[in-house]
């Protein structure tokens, strides 16, 4: 189980990683206690989809200096990573 620093963002992975890329699974019948707590649980298709075709509108520069650097090829590699 995986979830992101600063947004209620759930998200599950088949192992343990300082960088996710196909790891991502979907969420098991335990994650629908997470969404009642206030969690927006992320499916595999969602995580696995690439990064240039999700709405990025929302990330700040900053952001996006990091993501030019590092290069994450899904949106789950951007959301759930080890860089800072």
């Amino acid at each position: 189980m995986l979830l992101h620093a600063h947004y209620p963002y759930l998200a599950f992975a088949s192992g343990f990683s300082d960088w996710y890329t196909t790891e991502f699974i979907d969420p098991p019948g335990l994650a629908e206690q997470y969404v009642h707590a206030g969690f927006t649980t992320l499916t595999a298709t969602v995580l696995l989809a690439p990064l240039a075709e999700a709405d990025t509108s929302a990330i700040s520069a900053d952001e996006w200096q990091q993501i030019r650097y590092w290069q994450p090829p899904t949106v789950g590699a951007a959301l759930f990573n080890k860089w800072d």
